[in-house]
């Protein structure tokens, strides 16, 4: 018997409209992931995507958020299922 295959964690980008996922891991240079984490953004926390793209808006422990992250910074999600 094999057990259930967890999904793999995505950028947030990748995330769908009104999907939802928890941060695994901030990935980038040290001072953009600390500024991601004065904003809120730490391992852990749920992100619901609100409108995705280049810069996406988020919904972050009740805020909401527009990032633009490019090649300097990356967030990393467990996509969850409904």
């Amino acid at each position: 018997m094999s057990l259930p295959s967890k999904p793999q964690a995505v950028p947030v980008e990748f995330l769908a409209p009104e999907a939802e996922g928890v941060v695994v891991d901030l990935c980038g240079e040290e001072r953009n992931v600390h500024r991601l984490e004065e904003l809120g953004i730490r391992c852990g926390c749920k992100i619901r995507m609100l409108c995705p793209g280049e810069t996406c808006l988020l919904a972050i422990e009740g805020k909401k958020m527009c990032l633009r992250l490019g090649a300097s910074a990356e967030i990393l999600v467990q996509p969850l299922t409904p």
